[in-house]
């Protein structure tokens, strides 16, 4: 698997195709990738609506994996 940020719902869900289903710490890192996303986009800021909760979501997502170096 190519090592990048995914920086969209949409890249992270063509990513799963990549990932190796035997390796159950890529899967987790895949998991833990995906709930920061959709907590992100469930629990965004006080008057953020509808395109800015993904870019919230989307913001959150690349954050949490330039902080703490979680790449596919």
């Amino acid at each position: 698997m190519s090592i990048g940020y995914y920086a969209s719902l949409s890249e992270l869900a063509q990513a799963i195709d990549q990932i190796d289903m035997t390796d159950t710490d890529q899967i987790e890192r895949f998991r833990r990738l995906l709930r920061i996303y959709i907590d992100a986009s469930q629990t965004p800021p006080d008057g953020v609506i509808g395109v800015g909760i993904i870019t919230h979501a989307e913001a959150a997502l690349v954050s949490a994996q330039i902080d703490s170096g979680m790449l596919l």
